[in-house]
């Protein structure tokens, strides 16, 4: 059986994007290799100056606008469950007044990869997650071309390879070949998913959940790849031992990513970045913190849930920095 492809159209500032790290995640764990995702940056922001979200009341005048975003980051987070810092947002400035140098870092770190891990993108992969969260949950100015290397440098790029990949030719014909194929499914909305199986192929537009993206895996296969099966598939059941196995695979994680990756129901009206939000969630965590096997600290609205295994790599260094683990 071929796999089934998922393109992401995507921007590493986009809220809804980040959100929809855990609906990628769960798909991934659900489906192993039967599953290859794919991201291409978009572009959603060439100058926030000349930007119009009327909606939203952002773009145009930038202190405005910053304020605006943090407020619909806020009121996203509720929904989709990822953290987002309560105050300090400063993502455009003067200088700053666009979101394509954190798409053409994402592309940077992709290069690097392809020279020197062959195809292998996962740490690429990693490196999109690190700038989404700078952004969103430690209100980093993500434009800056210092910070995307030293964020680069946390999951193990040399910065200076990275910078002069960066600032390559070569990066920005592939962000305008993106940009370009984006324009092809006339992406508006972030993200947009692309769903493609032997030679068939269906489009999401905008944030979706877990089931109704496993609804279109399995309505695009017959069925070949069925969302009936996975709630008691064994890798599926929300154990403590498989939680744990998840955990330490990612490194760190947030609480509406364990529960969207195992299937646990969120209570009636409670807000998806809670831990208490889920159903078995809590106990599973009690159980996880009391055995040494994980660490939680506070982060934004939300909990961190990060490995505390021995082995070392610079994403775990990073987290255990951030942390005091020593």
């Amino acid at each position: 059986m071929e796999r089934v492809e998922i393109t992401v159209f995507a921007d590493p500032v986009c809220t809804w994007c980040w959100g929809s790290v855990p609906v990628l995640r769960a798909v991934e764990h659900a489906f192993g290799d039967k599953v290859e995702i794919e991201y291409v940056m978009s572009g959603m922001i060439k100058d926030i100056r000349s930007f119009v979200n009327r909606r939203l009341e952002i773009g145009g005048d930038i202190a405005l606008s910053n304020r605006n975003m943090m407020k619909a980051w806020l009121e996203a987070s509720v929904v989709h469950g990822m953290p987002v810092l309560e105050h300090g947002l400063h993502l455009f400035s003067e200088k700053y007044t666009s979101t394509f140098p954190q798409n053409m870092a994402y592309i940077a770190a992709k290069m690097c990869c392809t020279s020197n891990e062959g195809y292998n993108t996962s740490r690429a992969n990693r490196y999109l997650r690190r700038i989404q969260e700078a952004t969103a949950v430690e209100a980093m100015q993500t434009a800056k071309s210092e910070v995307l290397a030293d964020l680069a440098a946390v999951e193990g790029f040399a910065p200076e390879e990275f910078l002069q990949i960066l600032g390559s030719d070569a990066v920005k014909t592939a962000f305008a070949a993106d940009r370009e194929r984006a324009k092809i499914y006339d992406v508006k909305d972030f993200p947009t998913f692309l769903i493609e199986y032997e030679g068939r192929e269906t489009v999401i537009r905008g944030y979706t959940t877990f089931a109704s993206l496993l609804q279109e895996i399995e309505k695009i296969t017959d069925g070949k790849l069925s969302a009936k099966t996975l709630k008691h598939a064994e890798h599926c059941t929300p154990t403590v031992k498989n939680v744990k196995n998840f955990v330490d695979k990612h490194h760190s994680v947030y609480p509406v990513e364990i529960a969207t990756a195992f299937f646990m129901k969120r209570k009636s009206g409670r807000s998806a970045v809670n831990i208490e939000s889920y159903e078995e969630l809590p106990d599973i965590v009690d159980e996880l913190l009391k055995g040494g096997e994980v660490g939680m600290t506070p982060v934004a609205n939300s909990f961190k849930i990060f490995a505390l295994k021995k082995e070392k790599n610079h994403s775990l260094e990073r987290e255990r920095e951030l942390h005091g683990i020593y």
